[in-house]
């Protein structure tokens, strides 16, 4: 996923939290981090996770500058055991208005279809997720098909970036979507688990979602 990131976006590396390792690791997990910056984007967060022989994780999160009200882009790939495969993708909306949804997620993917709702049910999408989430779950690997359908959604926002309109502060939004995905992180579970309460709190409080203790 780097390598389609870095393809697209011209990054620029930041500093991880001061507890934070690139690279943690132990004798049943793996947990890569990374962090940068980019031209109107205040800050893009990159979780590879891997429990060995059980299942691995790739996590991707763009936000925008304060001073625009685009979308938060969102992405993850899921392996689990070798035997289910799940991909998911999408402009995060950060209100829920028609004028917003034409302006943000229908002039750049509106000639998607619309999400499907069967598969996508244990997401809460009442908040933060558009009519254009892309999902695909099956029982083969289709990790070529997930990057190539990243990489146009990954060049649609950058051009819905370039093409935002500055305005006063939009703090708040991104604090509210840092607040309800923390508190819905599948991951605190798995965290916990392999490593610790402690390191499983402060990756999703400090890392994930940053804004969260805001």
């Amino acid at each position: 996923m780097y390598e389609l990131l870095n393809s697209v976006f011209d990054l620029v590396e930041t500093d991880l939290p001061d507890w934070l390792d690139p690279v943690v690791e132990n004798d049943k997990a793996r947990i890569q981090s990374g962090s940068w910056t980019a031209d109107r984007c205040r800050r893009i967060r990159l979780c590879e996770l891997d429990i060995k022989d059980k299942f691995t994780a790739t996590t991707l999160v763009i936000y925008p500058e304060f001073n625009y009200e685009t979308p938060i882009f969102g992405t993850e790939y899921l392996r689990i055991g070798g035997k289910k495969f799940f991909g998911a993708t999408d402009f995060h909306p950060v209100r829920n208005d028609e004028e917003y949804e034409q302006k943000y997620i229908l002039d750049y993917l509106g000639d998607l279809p619309d999400r499907d709702k069967d598969n996508s049910k244990f997401y809460d999408l009442t908040r933060f997720f558009s009519r254009k989430f892309w999902i695909k779950k099956t029982d083969k690997d289709f990790y070529n098909e997930y990057l190539e359908m990243n990489e146009m959604f990954l060049n649609r926002y950058k051009e819905c970036l370039s093409k935002s309109v500055q305005m006063d502060t939009t703090k708040n939004y991104q604090v509210e979507y840092d607040v309800h995905m923390a508190a819905n992180d599948p991951a605190h579970g798995i965290l916990k688990s392999y490593y610790s309460q402690t390191f499983a709190d402060k990756y999703i409080e400090t890392f994930l979602f940053d804004l969260n203790s805001q």
